[in-house]
């Protein structure tokens, strides 16, 4: 009885957010411009968005934000309300007013989470300043030691001095928490010793095991990338597995994204993170940068029983993970660069596409916002 009242808890929530009232079932006619909403209507939304980790959950990555201009395709506040989380992609470290009283709005009034996208390949990258040497000024000597071994002591404390830097950085502009890009090459993340220092000092600021509601994620293309730095000790201290299952480079059929998912089950699953645990923190993503995907939502995706659909705005968003047999339950879907969705032709409102995804994953009402 107790599973069952906290399962069916956001349920209820997002019932009384989008069904209690009539007028907040008819979103999609407004002008998303210039929003205008009841205390009460965002106060229901806020709890809402609170059940984040009990139900599936909607992002994007969001480019060109700039906090103003007579559209709002680059101001988060122009996001659907329903949206829980972004992350900017881009410039993020520079915070003008125009952005900062735009963060603080959709964090404040519509509780949409925001965090920060960022490379963090080589100790230093994203946050040095400008004019000094990289190693010099971490104090880092990458080749002191074996990228397969563990640091000595003097690297260990340019790889924490790092990593709280970013930490700090995250948290003096306001942010929710980082989303850590994890591709590409360098000499912090080749090796998992080196890796685990990183991630374990990130974790005291970010993160489920930092008790501070801030936010850590880890997004990253090929399923093979991951194995030789992440292991089983550090998935704990993530939020979120973010998967960019991009249909144009990846394939489009949920066999790819079941595919996907047990690899990452296989690799992070243990007595600390079970199976259910690593696939509720499995956000499955497709990219608007590929015209056709902005410009229909998709493309083609062979769904489990044989029918086809398109990828972002019905597939990823209904999928559901079977991995040896078994039923579970995943963390979520969105989309790289977001803002390309803004409009669409032929669709009626903004953020169409990405309108009817997050209605899937909730169907508690006939027009979600």
């Amino acid at each position: 009885m107790k599973k069952f009242i906290i399962n069916i808890l956001p349920v209820m929530l997002f019932c009384a957010i989008f069904c209690s009232c009539e007028k907040w079932t008819e979103v999609e006619a407004d002008n998303f411009e210039t929003p205008e909403r009841s205390a009460e209507y965002y106060a229901n939304l806020r709890l809402w968005k609170a059940t984040a980790g009990d139900r599936q959950v909607s992002f994007g990555w969001f480019g060109g934000w700039n906090g103003e201009g007579a559209s709002m395709v680059g101001s988060l506040a122009g996001l659907p309300d329903s949206l829980d989380m972004v992350s900017i992609w881009g410039d993020w470290k520079t915070m003008t007013d125009a952005r900062q009283k735009d963060l603080k709005y959709v964090q404040q009034v519509k509780g949409t989470k925001v965090m920060a996208t960022l490379f963090t390949q080589s100790v230093g990258q994203g946050i040095t300043p400008d004019g000094v040497d990289l190693n010099e000024y971490w104090g880092w000597n990458p080749s002191a030691t074996s990228q397969n071994a563990e640091p000595n002591d003097e690297q260990k404390v340019a790889i924490r001095k790092y990593a709280a830097a970013i930490a700090d950085t995250i948290l003096s502009l306001g942010y929710d928490g980082l989303d850590i890009d994890f591709e590409g090459d360098g000499d912090l993340m080749r090796g998992q010793y080196r890796w685990k220092v990183f991630i374990e000092e990130l974790g005291k600021y970010l993160g489920p095991k930092s008790g501070t509601g801030k936010l850590l994620a880890l997004d990253f293309f090929g399923d093979y990338s991951m194995g030789n730095s992440v292991s089983k000790e550090i998935a704990p201290y993530f939020d979120w597995f973010i998967n960019q299952a991009y249909a144009w480079q990846v394939g489009s059929n949920y066999t790819v994204l079941n595919n996907r998912l047990g690899y990452i089950i296989n690799s992070y699953a243990s007595e600390e993170l079970t199976v259910a645990d690593v696939a509720k923190k499995f956000i499955v993503t497709d990219s608007f940068e590929h015209g056709q995907t902005a410009l229909n939502g998709g493309l083609p995706f062979t769904q489990e029983d044989g029918t086809t659909v398109l990828s972002y705005t019905v597939g990823m968003a209904a999928w559901e993970p079977l991995i040896n047999g078994k039923r579970y339950a995943k963390g979520g879907s969105g989309v790289y660069h977001i803002e390309y969705g803004y409009t669409a032709a032929k669709e009626d409102g903004f953020y169409p596409f990405t309108r009817r995804n997050i209605q899937i994953m909730n169907p508690a009402s006939k027009k979600g916002n």
